[in-house]
C-alpha cells in the first residue's frame, strides 16, 4: 500500500449497558455475506458517516440503544492505530491514538484549517491542500473529503444509477465531480486554473456601468444647463482665456490702489502718533499750570502777611502800653521766657525784609515759569491744529477717494472672479462629459462573447484511456460476456463497454460495471502513483443480476467467481470491502476475510449482536 492509503480495521457501535457492535477488517479483500435485514448496508452508512457526511446512519429501532460509533483505521503516517469516534446523531469527530493527545475534529471541511475530519482523512489520502474547479468560468474551492467519498464508498442505490460513477445527480456539481475524476487520474488538481468571468455577471456589469454613466451624463448636462452659459467648448475655453487675463488685470488695478492706500495710511498712522503726542504734553502742561498758579496765589498771600506782620508791629511801637514783640502779651502777662535782648521793632522789620525779598525772588521766577509755560501751550495748540487739519486732510483722501477706488476694484475683481468660475466650471463638465461619453462608448462597444469559459473540466478520452484499460482488463479476468473495448465516453464521462454506452444496459450490468469503474480506479491509482484513500466499498455489486432485467441476459456463475478471485488476486496491497447476499466462492474463505450473517441463531445473527436487523 502507497504511503497516501490508509485502510479500515474495526467498525464499533457503543451504547451504555448493551454489548458493543462490532466488525473487523483487514487488508486486501472483505466479504461480508448474508441475507437482507442483517445490517450491511447499515455498516456501509456508518463508513461513510465516519468519512463526514451529515447524514446519520438510517434509524433502525435495533439500533436505537446505540450513541457513538468508533470506527479504528490504520494509515502509513502512523505505526499505530487512529480511531475515529462520533456520536451517532451527529456532530464533530474525537482522534484517538495511543501516545497522542486526544483531537477534536470539526465535521465540516474548512480551508486551511487542519482540525477537521476531512482534513485528516485527506492527508492520510495524499490528497491535502488540493483545488478543485467549480465552473464553468475556473473558479476553484479547496477540496474536501466529501467529493472523493463516493468514489470510495457505493451504496446499494448508487451502484445501479444510470448515471456515471463519478455523478452524483445533482447538477450544480457536475464540474467539481469532474475535477475530482481528473485529480485522480492525474494528481494534478486545479490550482493553476485561472479563474474567468460568468458572462451572465459580466453582463450584468456592463449594463450597471452603463446605467451609472447615463446617470452622470444627464446630471453634468442638467449642471451646464443651471450654469446658463452658452456657447461650446472652444468658444468656452476661448472666453476663460479672456477671463483669466481680465482677472489678473483687475487683481492688479486692486494691488495698486490698495498700496496707495497703504501709504496714506503710513502718514495717517504718523500724523495720528504727533497728535497723540501733542495731546498728552498739553494735559501735562495744563497740570502743571495749575499748579504754578496755586503757587503763586500762596506766595502773594505769604507777602500780604509779612505786610500785616509789619503793619502791626508799626503801630505796636506807636503805643505806649508795651506789649511782647513775639507773643503780645501784655507786660504783667508775658512770660519772662520770652524775652529776648534781640527782639526788637528793628529787628523785626529786617526779618520781614529778608523774607519778603526771598519770596518775591520766588514768585518771579514762578512767573517767568508760568509765561513759558504759557508760550508753550500756545505753540502745541498751534502744532495740535497743523497736525489735525493733516489728518482731517489724509483721512478724507482715504475715505472719499481711494475707498470708492478700492470698493470698485474689489467689485470688478469678484464680478471678473465669479464669471471665470463659471466658465472654467462649465470646460471642466464638458471635459467629464467627453470622459463619460468615452467609457459609454467602450462598455458599448465591447466585444459580447456567447460564452466566457476557461478550459474544459471535462475528462477526455485520452486522458482515461489508461483506466479504460485498467477496466477492460478487469471486466475481462470476470469473464464478463461478450466483452469488446472498453473506451471512455467524453460526452456521458463513463464507460463504453463493447460499443454500448453504459448507462443503456440494465441495472444488473450497470451494477457490475460501476464495481469495475470504482475498483479500476483504485488499481489505477495504485499502479501509477497517484493520490487515492486506497479503499473501496461497494454494497451489492452482484446481487442484482441475478433478477436481470427483462431483455437481459443472466450473467454466469463464472463471473462470481471471477469477480472475487480477482479482487483476492489482484488487490492485496489495498482494501477492498464488498457487501453481498450471496457468498463468495468456498475456497477463498481461507485467503481473504470473509464475515457470513445468517440472519438466525446459528452463526453470527448479524452486525448487532442478538437481534434482527432491518437493512
Amino acid at each position: 500500500m502507497n504511503e497516501g492509503c490508509f485502510y479500515l480495521t474495526r467498525l464499533t457501535l457503543k451504547g451504555p449497558d448493551i454489548p458493543d457492535a462490532e466488525i473487523q477488517f483487514r487488508r486486501g479483500l472483505n466479504v461480508i455475506y448474508g441475507p437482507s435485514n442483517t445490517g450491511k448496508s447499515f455498516i456501509a452508512q456508518c463508513v461513510d458517516f465516519m468519512f463526514g457526511s451529515s447524514r446519520p446512519p438510517k434509524e433502525i429501532p435495533e439500533a436505537a440503544s446505540y450513541d457513538t460509533v468508533s470506527l479504528r483505521l490504520s494509515t502509513g503516517h502512523v505505526s499505530n492505530e487512529l480511531i475515529l469516534e462520533r456520536s451517532l446523531r451527529g456532530g464533530d469527530f474525537l482522534l484517538r491514538s495511543n501516545g497522542m493527545e486526544d483531537r477534536i475534529l470539526g465535521a465540516k471541511h474548512q480551508p486551511g484549517n487542519e482540525e477537521t475530519v476531512s482534513h485528516f482523512l485527506l492527508s492520510s489520502s495524499g490528497l491535502v491542500n488540493k483545488k478543485v474547479r467549480m465552473n464553468q468560468q475556473g473558479k476553484t474551492r479547496a477540496l474536501s473529503f466529501r467529493d472523493i467519498a463516493r468514489l470510495v464508498v457505493v451504496d446499494e442505490t448508487s451502484v445501479i444509477t444510470e448515471l456515471s460513477p463519478i455523478f452524483s445527480g445533482q447538477l450544480q456539481w457536475r464540474t467539481v465531480e469532474n475535477s475530482v475524476f481528473r485529480l485522480l487520474l492525474t494528481g494534478i488538481d486545479d490550482s493553476s486554473v485561472i479563474a474567468r468571468e460568468d458572462p451572465k455577471i459580466a453582463k450584468g456589469r456592463r449594463e450597471g456601468q452603463s446605467e451609472v454613466l447615463e446617470a452622470l451624463l444627464g446630471k453634468a448636462m442638467a449642471q451646464v444647463t443651471d450654469l446658463e452659459i452658452k456657447g461650446e467648448e472652444k468658444e468656452l475655453r476661448d472666453q476663460l482665456t479672456r477671463l483669466e487675463s481680465s482677472f489678473e488685470a483687475s487683481s492688479q488695478a486692486l494691488a495698486t490702489e490698495q498700496q496707495t492706500a497703504s501709504g496714506l495710511e503710513d502718514v495717517r498712522r504718523e500724523a495720528w502718533g504727533h497728535l497723540h503726542t501733542i495731546d498728552s504734553r498739553l494735559v501735562v502742561l495744563a497740570e502743571l499750570q495749575k499748579r504754578f498758579v496755586l503757587l503763586e496765589q500762596q506766595y502773594g498771600s505769604d507777602l500780604r502777611r509779612l505786610e500785616a506782620i509789619s503793619e502791626a508791629s508799626f503801630r505796636l511801637d506807636q503805643m505806649k502800653e508795651e506789649r511782647c514783640s513775639v507773643c503780645g502779651a501784655l507786660a504783667e502777662h508775658h512770660d519772662v521766657q520770652h524775652k529776648s535782648p534781640h527782639a526788637s521793632i528793628e529787628d523785626v522789620a529786617n526779618s520781614y525784609s529778608a523774607e519778603a525779598k526771598k519770596i518775591t525772588v520766588l514768585l518771579a521766577d514762578l512767573q517767568g515759569t508760568l509765561h513759558a509755560n504759557n508760550n508753550e501751550i500756545e505753540n502745541l495748540g498751534l502744532e495740535r491744529q497743523k497736525q489735525h487739519e493733516a489728518l482731517k486732510e489724509v483721512t478724507a483722501q482715504l475715505e472719499e477717494i481711494l475707498q470708492p477706488r478700492i470698493q470698485t476694484a474689489l467689485q470688478n475683481l469678484r464680478e471678473c472672479q465669479t464669471q471665470r468660475d463659471k466658465v472654467k466650471r462649465a470646460v471642466e463638465l464638458f471635459e467629464y462629459i467627453r470622459e463619460l461619453e468615452g467609457l459609454h462608448r467602450e462598455i458599448e462597444n465591447a466585444p459580447k462573447r456567447e460564452r466566457a469559459e476557461g478550459p474544459s473540466s471535462s475528462v477526455g478520452a485520452d486522458e482515461a484511456e489508461d483506466f479504460s484499460r485498467e477496466v477492460e482488463a478487469l471486466l475481462r479476468s470476470w469473464h464478463f460476456p461478450n466483452l469488446g473495448r472498453v473506451t471512455f465516453s467524453e460526452e456521458d464521462q463513463d464507460m463504453v463497454i463493447s460499443g454500448q454506452r453504459r448507462a443503456s444496459h440494465g441495472k444488473g450490468v450497470r451494477a457490475i460495471t460501476h464495481a469495475a469503474f470504482n475498483l479500476a480506479l483504485l488499481q489505477y491509482c495504485l499502479r501509477a502513483s497517484k493520490p487515492h484513500p486506497g479503499l473501496v466499498l461497494i454494497d451489492s455489486p452482484l446481487i442484482v443480476y441475478r433478477q436481470p432485467d427483462a431483455g437481459e441476459e443472466r450473467f454466469t456463475p463464472d463471473v462470481k467467481q471471477g469477480f472475487y478471485r480477482t479482487l483476492a488476486d489482484e488487490f492485496t496491497t489495498a482494501q477492498v470491502i464488498i457487501l453481498e447476499n450471496d457468498a463468495p466462492p468456498e475456497d477463498l474463505l481461507n485467503i481473504i476475510n470473509g464475515i457470513e450473517f445468517t440472519g438466525s441463531d446459528q452463526g453470527r445473527r448479524g452486525f448487532l449482536p442478538g437481534i434482527n436487523q432491518s437493512t
